[in-house]
């Protein structure tokens, strides 16, 4: 029975690489699995939540690859192949930056792996690997995608469940690499096939992955619809146009959502008009998070700082509209410009870019120039921005009512706010002055 080791590598860093309980499991390493044939000996090494055992010799090894643990990716392959084991790197890095990715794998696999994973196997068994596999047929994702096998380790998992619906977004935001992996519409599983799924994983919590979960709102509503029977505890993804449709909003809370996150990105109308995502209306982001947070759902916020139009007070306006309007939770981000993103190319011709080690292009270290502050600024702003919503008064200040999801809330920013020191640390290590020499 040949051996098929699949691996989700974590980032480098002391602060990432601890090892015990994450949030949820990784869906693209179970669609592989489930795609293989029985004969194969399949197992799944997820390094954020263990310890890998580099020392085995599987027949076949596959990376899942990010940019920001591309590094890691790219030396685990280098251990493996030393020793004569085939590597195949997969995932948004590969896809984007396939003749780097090559020097390190004997195959790639590009773009969505469904219509593309029986070839690869019945390659490897002839001995004829083929250097890139591309994923072609973006519709095919609403009639292949397979039926998951259970989580081997739910306990390594606050919420082991995972599950998603649809792929493709069509706005094409500057700063994401979405649209570049999974195309500019959005495709649909067919509804009952996901309730079945729902069905065999229970009642309980679950993660649904999708980009924005109410992207087609036709389909969204069909989708709660035949949830909300289910006594489902769920968080996801969604646009803050949710607020828009009165009808959505009650169905979505009748489908059991408990949390969503919100791209909130900017508190500047020319940074949204910049960034392409000027469907998020300032003058309305207020009212449309109290509509949601009425409903009963909890909203985290996403922001990300740094962006051309932001000058230092952004430090300070951010964690002022987290306070007013009651965020539950707020996630950081330094502006990132990735690699296949327009933003990355133009910010290479303009020599903006301090580094390309990949490691730190993960949101929490200065990896460029800003437009109207120094690195140093921008990193400086960013912990302190961080503090400002991680400390014990604005976190009572947002918190409102006692229910079950209010003492999720104040557990949440509390560890947040435990591990604070650690996550600042964490992003100086990627201080710019250090990094100018690698460019």
């Amino acid at each position: 029975m040949p051996r098929l080791k699949l691996i989700s590598p974590a980032p480098k860093g002391k602060y990432c690489n601890k090892k015990g309980k994450t949030s949820f499991p990784q869906l693209n390493l179970r669609i592989i699995e489930a795609l293989t044939p029985e004969d194969f000996e399949v197992e799944i090494s997820d390094e954020r939540v263990e310890d890998l055992d580099l020392g085995d010799s599987p027949d076949l090894v596959g990376i899942t690859t990010l940019t920001s643990v591309a590094p890691r990716a790219y030396e685990i392959a280098d251990l493996y192949r030393s020793r004569g084991i085939p590597v195949i790197l997969g995932g948004i890095h590969p896809t984007l930056l396939p003749e780097e990715s090559l020097l390190h794998a004997d195959s790639l696999v590009m773009g969505e792996a469904e219509m593309t994973w029986k070839e690869v196997v019945e390659d490897f068994r002839a001995g004829r690997l083929k250097k890139t596999y591309s994923g072609g047929n973006l519709q095919a994702f609403e009639k292949t995608f397979p039926r998951l096998r259970p989580v081997k380790r739910p306990e390594a998992y606050s919420i082991p469940h995972t599950i998603q619906t649809t792929r493709g977004c069509p706005f094409d935001c500057k700063f994401c690499s979405v649209t570049r992996l999974w195309g500019k519409q959005y495709r649909c599983r067919p509804v009952d096939d996901v309730i079945n799924e729902m069905v065999e994983m229970g009642s309980g919590r679950m993660v649904i992955v999708d980009d924005n979960v109410i992207g087609n709102p036709r389909y969204a509503k069909d989708l709660f619809r035949k949830m909300a029977p289910l006594n489902i505890r769920w968080a996801g993804q969604a646009s803050i146009t949710l607020a828009n449709d009165d009808h959505l909003l009650e169905l979505l809370k009748k489908s059991g959502c408990e949390w969503l996150f919100i791209g909130i990105e900017s508190l500047s109308p020319e940074n949204l008009a910049a960034m392409k995502k000027s469907f998020n209306k300032i003058e309305k982001m207020e009212e449309h998070i109290k509509k949601i947070k009425g409903a009963g759902i909890n909203v985290v916020g996403s922001f990300i700082l740094g962006l051309d139009h932001d000058d230092q007070a952004v430090f300070d306006e951010v964690p002022r509209f987290c306070i007013r309007t009651k965020l539950d939770a707020a996630n950081l981000y330094i502006f990132t410009p990735l690699p296949g993103t327009v933003l990355f190319d133009t910010m290479e011709e303009e020599g903006r870019l301090i580094t390309k080690d990949w490691s730190l292009y993960d949101g929490n270290h200065v990896v460029f120039r800003p437009a109207k502050m120094s690195p140093d600024e921008l990193l400086e702003g960013y912990i302190k921005a961080y503090k400002a919503i991680y400390s014990p008064i604005p976190i009572f200040q947002r918190a409102t009512g006692f229910s079950r999801r209010t003492f999720e809330m104040l557990a949440l920013n509390l560890l947040r706010m435990k591990n604070r020191k650690g996550f600042c640390d964490w992003s100086r290590s990627g201080h710019p002055g250090r990094l100018t020499a690698t460019v």
